[in-house]
């Protein structure tokens, strides 16, 4: 885990500095939960952070591998505020831990790609034996990939041979040269549409596939489906899209322990405040 302290200079006027110091040594640090460095998520958190030092706060940012990490660190009192998508709210949930969305981040989408020449194109081609790449233990692909899984071959659902496919968690970058090696069979990621990754084994000859199990869509969290499907537009050079490359929705919100709001109320104001 990578940390940094934001400093109060970058936020405040020299005018104000006198006033920060005398408060922020008078509050207990607050800790930002983000994901992997350069990433969306540490941008928002600096945001987040820079409009809490602002208000008097010492701040640091932590940097986490992803969503589930990022969960974990709340729910073990380890950060204040952090950034997740909903599939890390509900696995806390689940494991009995309550946190509290405070602002939007915006959507992600889970996408399934397959190297070139794959016999391939689709999540049910998947079996015992082939192999998924997932981003490293603790990232948002990671979980999931993780969350999937546990609801296929859960009380809901049909335990379809993808979900006995092998993860191999490693970065997405290798994802070209692990399949060249015939070290993977398909590849899995959260993020943006037309993010760099994606496009650039768009372009390489790589093929978005369909990310489809009905089990999948009928799992819901909070009155409505976990993960919502929606058609992917992306503009790639050169590469045709069909009707098959539809993606699950992951959103990701600004997310407090749910303890915050009534144990420090002014703490809870400001926080919410400098996140929206």
């Amino acid at each position: 885990m990578r940390n940094f302290l934001i400093p109060a200079l970058l936020a405040v006027s020299a005018a104000a500095a006198p006033a920060f110091a005398q408060t922020a040594s008078d509050d207990a640090a607050i800790h930002v939960a983000v994901g992997q460095q350069g990433r969306g998520y540490e941008k928002r958190g600096q945001e987040i952070a820079q409009r809490l030092t602002q208000r008097g706060y010492e701040v640091w940012i932590d940097n986490y591998e992803g969503s589930d990490a990022i969960s974990l660190a709340l729910c073990g009192d380890r950060a204040t505020v952090g950034i997740m998508q909903i599939d890390a709210i509900f696995a806390r949930e689940q494991e009995g831990c309550q946190l509290k969305t405070v602002a939007n981040y915006g959507n992600e989408y889970a996408f399934i790609l397959f190297p070139p020449d794959s016999r391939m194109d689709e999540l049910s081609d998947l079996g015992e034996g082939d192999r998924i790449l997932v981003d490293t233990i603790g990232s948002g692909t990671e979980l999931f990939w993780r969350t999937i899984v546990g609801i296929e071959t859960g009380d809901m659902g049909n335990k379809s041979d993808w979900s006995k496919a092998t993860p191999v968690h490693d970065l997405t970058l290798l994802a070209p040269t692990l399949a060249e090696q015939g070290d993977i069979d398909a590849m899995l990621m959260v993020g943006v549409a037309g993010n760099d990754e994606v496009t650039k084994l768009l372009e390489n000859g790589w093929e978005l596939g369909e990310l489809y199990d009905k089990d999948i869509n009928d799992m819901e969290f909070r009155g409505k489906s976990l993960y919502a499907r929606e058609n992917v537009k992306m503009e790639v050079p050169g590469h045709f899209f069909d009707e098959k490359n539809d993606a699950y929705v992951v959103p990701s919100y600004i997310v407090i322990g749910a303890g915050l709001q009534t144990a420090d109320r002014k703490l809870y104001g400001d926080v919410v405040a400098a996140s929206q």
